[in-house]
């Protein structure tokens, strides 16, 4: 449960979400979830399919409050095994839905990757994984706080490709880590100090698919309404092809 010194600061949060289907396909697969009493903001990106995405939704809340029960201080190490434990478990309740729903075999074997950010007294706990992504603005400069679980990220990191060269690919072959995946899920979790004006975006590769991050930095930085924000985005990676479902939560501290 959070504390009053917390809901006061939640308070001092803003934040706004929007997911769009894109243009070239029929259906959404992305959700998204904002809670700012307990601090927590999640993009889903089902694989082809909504209902992994779905279960993530559903799930990874309750995961995430029964596993951090006893934290109240993200730097603590627990807060990082809280959440791997949390991703855990939500895994196999992912692979296990596929196995016993009567629609599963669709989907089983496949899965949605994510990402996650619980905000709590200053502090950012991030975990993501796959290929949806972390920024950071601040100061009007944007970063990326995240590195895609992607097959062409390892052919970056293998010397394969530059760095540069899979800039220019809209598409990455797919991720390497996902929730509902086969084996045990190993989730990126990194802990930030926030500062005050600092920006978030959580977002699915719909978008970083089609713009450049230097549009998406110029778009954040150039529209200060969190809701503006992610309506320009989601306009922008649209004219851009809008080839892959679009979704962006923008998170104000």
């Amino acid at each position: 449960m959070p504390s009053v010194r917390e809901l006061a600061m939640a308070l001092t949060i803003t934040h706004a979400g929007l997911s769009d289907r894109g243009r070239t396909h029929p259906g959404n697969e992305d959700r998204w979830l904002a809670d700012p009493e307990e601090g927590l903001y999640i993009v889903a990106d089902g694989m082809a399919h909504e209902e992994p995405a779905e279960l993530i939704i559903s799930h990874l809340p309750a995961l995430i409050k029964r596993h951090l029960s006893d934290v109240s201080d993200l730097r603590h190490p627990g807060a990082v095994q809280g959440v791997r434990a949390s991703m855990t478990d939500l895994n196999a309740r992912v692979r296990g839905a596929a196995q016993t729903d009567p629609d599963g075999a669709a989907w089983e074997g496949l899965g949605a990757v994510m990402v996650l950010a619980l905000i709590r007294a200053g502090q950012a706990l991030l975990a993501h994984l796959g290929d949806s992504r972390i920024y950071l603005l601040r100061d009007g400069e944007l970063e990326a706080l995240t590195r895609d679980h992607s097959f062409i990220q390892e052919l970056v990191e293998r010397g394969t490709i530059t760095a540069a060269e899979a800039a220019k690919r809209r598409f990455n072959s797919g991720p390497t880590r996902f929730v509902g995946m086969a084996g045990p899920v190993m989730p990126d979790v990194r802990t930030i100090q926030l500062r005050k004006g600092d920006r978030l975006l959580l977002c699915s590769d719909g978008l970083t698919g089609m713009l450049e991050e230097e549009q998406i930095g110029t778009i954040l930085t150039n529209h200060p309404a969190p809701s503006e924000a992610c309506a320009k985005l989601i306009e922008a990676a649209n004219a851009a092809g809008g080839d892959d479902n679009i979704t962006v939560l923008v998170i104000d501290h």
